[in-house]
């Protein structure tokens, strides 16, 4: 697994998202109508909006940032992490900011929060450009806030756009750019802070893309030289990170790629994303986006791989408030995400802490491939948990959300904690923390009996139960669970085993147990709880999901899948793909606020 943390960190180290406390989850949530004002004023909406909007990458915590990086960047990858340059582009940026010893404090920004079809040309010039469209008003409340809650002193524009809306900030702050976006080192940076400087360069994704790469080349090592020398003239005006070692004055700039650090994304995302390059690809028609492991074709086609479940859904179990957008995340109840376990928590998870490592699953006959890691395994509140819930996993969810039980089981499982009085106050642990759907039971239970694995669950159990003081009561749902259940100490929990959702008779196991937990002593969030379940499924809570995931993730049943490898008629190790529901995938654009309409009427 080891080979996959190069040059990384850590797996467990990982980013919460923005501090609850702060502006940036408003902001996020306050994103323009982008769908019809492109609609309205080109004609044609050019979003890709099916996966949600990519807000940032970086620090978003006070006086964190010494770099803001800003450009256009929201292709697959970038959907898929919920994160800005996060694919091929990206981690030559990652190089970049390395080379002049920022290994941490940066923040990545973007033009246009939505990925964009085509190139960016002269027809988005108002949209992306006049400081009447409410794109613009949207990205420089942003930007502003950025350097109001840190000290910046380097600003990177990165391509035409970026260029081109660093010129606009600027102006719209009272600052010149006397070269305009042909040289945007010439605007006055002290408009933003005093100790700001500001620098182009051509955007890298230009590279793979057929542009011409010794231009882009020649703009970092134009770049790199000009920061060489602001270093030299002023040698505290941006110091290295304590993480970062300075290339700058010791040798010069090559242009090259380092993977993405792993305290850039959230919690339990596959490793695959952000180790070096682009990681997936959109299919059907862009309902679908397909990652394929460190050892997967990129380009492999459909004629060799068999989907036999297109994952369309329908609109049980949904629910969202006024104003929300099934392919945004919450704009009404906005801090409603999970910033993750901790990082102690998250080691323990993740098979981190010494002796509790998780045992060598493709030698014990695993078959997904070990770059796509071993992250999702908890989902809810790793303390003041009432329930501890053990689930055998049961979809292919887990590996795009990061976090367990998220398919269609998770939302019958959530409906019916809701019957016996818990709405959050649960733990969610899998027996394993890898994708095991394709093994047969005695397999998979020969894995989860093996001493190491138990070890491990231990210790996570032991961790939320000292935690967690109230917490009276075990549940174990599917064959590995209550095989666990039923080899772990509990102390004095009472332990109840059920079937999980897809087994034989589960509905009726479900209201036969329900009975036998009435009965039982423990503490319920909702003294008048039901106790009644008649097979309905709810939407996973946002407080369960990572920041920046749509609301039509953990809904609609299960919405990942695994193909059949026609080459050998078994299910492929490296590819995977998440379905947008097809009724989000049809749905039209929202209309404009009146704020927006207004905005438009400026419209030329």
């Amino acid at each position: 697994m080891n080979q996959y943390w190069q040059d990384r960190g850590f797996p467990w180290e990982y980013d919460p998202g923005p501090p609850k406390n702060r502006c940036w989850p408003r902001y996020f949530a306050e994103t323009p109508n982008y769908r019809q004002i492109f609609k309205r004023v080109l004609g044609t909406d050019k979003t890709r909006w099916y996966f949600g909007p990519m807000f940032y990458r970086g620090r978003l915590k006070d006086n964190a940032v010494k770099v803001v990086v800003i450009g256009q960047e929201g292709a697959q990858d970038e959907a898929l992490s919920h994160r800005a340059f996060t694919g091929f582009s990206g981690c030559h940026l990652q190089y970049f900011l390395n080379y002049i010893g920022v290994t941490e404090s940066y923040l990545f920004l973007n033009t246009f929060v939505y990925s964009i079809k085509g190139q960016y040309s002269s027809s988005l010039q108002w949209l992306a450009q006049n400081r009447e469209s409410p794109i613009v008003r949207h990205r420089h409340d942003i930007f502003d806030y950025a350097l109001e809650k840190n000290d910046v002193r380097l600003v990177i524009a990165v391509g035409d756009a970026a260029k081109e809306s660093v010129v606009t900030w600027v102006e719209s702050r009272g600052g010149t750019c006397p070269m305009g976006d042909n040289d945007v080192d010439s605007c006055s940076g002290g408009i933003l802070d005093p100790h700001t400087r500001i620098v182009g360069v051509m955007h890298p994704g230009g590279v793979g893309a057929g542009g011409n790469r010794a231009a882009i080349v020649a703009s970092f090592e134009e770049a790199a030289e000009k920061i060489k020398q602001w270093m030299k003239n002023d040698p505290h005006w941006l110091p290295p990170d304590p993480s970062g070692t300075r290339f700058v004055l010791e040798e010069g700039y090559t242009f090259r790629r380092v993977p993405i650090p792993f305290r850039d994304f959230s919690y339990g995302m596959p490793l695959r994303l952000g180790r070096g390059a682009t990681s997936s690809i959109r299919k059907d028609e862009q309902r679908s986006i397909q990652i394929f492991s460190a050892d997967g074709e990129k380009y492999k086609s459909d004629s060799e791989l068999d989907y036999a479940y297109k994952a369309e859904g329908d609109e049980e179990g949904y629910s969202d408030e006024e104003g929300d957008l099934p392919y945004e995340p919450p704009r009404r109840r906005y801090r409603d995400y999970d910033k993750g376990p901790g990082r102690r928590f998250a080691m323990l998870l993740m098979g981190g802490k010494p002796g509790l490592e998780w045992p060598d699953f493709t030698a014990l006959g695993v078959t997904a491939h070990p770059s796509f890691g071993h992250g999702p395994i908890y989902r809810g509140r790793p303390s003041h948990a009432y329930v501890l819930v053990l689930a055998d996993q049961q979809s292919h969810d887990d590996l795009f959300t990061g976090r367990a039980l998220t398919g269609e089981s998770g939302q019958h499982m959530q409906e019916f904690l809701k019957a016996m009085g818990i709405i959050k106050r649960y733990m969610i642990i899998r027996p394993l923390p890898v994708d095991t759907r394709d093994l047969d039971e005695k397999q998979v239970l020969t894995i989860v009996r093996h001493p190491q694995t138990q070890k491990v669950i231990q210790a996570i159990a032991d961790k939320i139960i000292s935690a967690s003081p109230d917490l009276k009561l075990v549940l174990a749902f599917g064959p590995q669970a209550r095989a666990l259940s039923q080899a772990l100490e509990f102390e004095n929990l009472s332990v109840v085993g059920l079937k999980a959702w897809k087994e034989n008779d589960a509905l009726q196991d479900w209201q036969d147990k329900l009975e036998a937990i009435r009965t039982i002593e423990y503490e319920r969030e909702d003294p008048s709880a039901s106790f009644s379940y008649s097979g309905q499924r709810g939407q996973i809570p946002r407080l369960d999901l990572p920041c920046g995931v749509p609301r039509w993730a953990g809904s609609f049943g299960d919405r990942a899948s695994r193909p059949v490898d026609k080459t050998d008629g078994e299910l492929s190790p490296d590819y995977y793909r998440i379905f947008l529901p097809i009724w989000v995938y049809r749905l039209s654009p929202a209309p404009l606020s009146p704020d927006e309409e207004s905005a438009l009427q400026h419209v030329s």
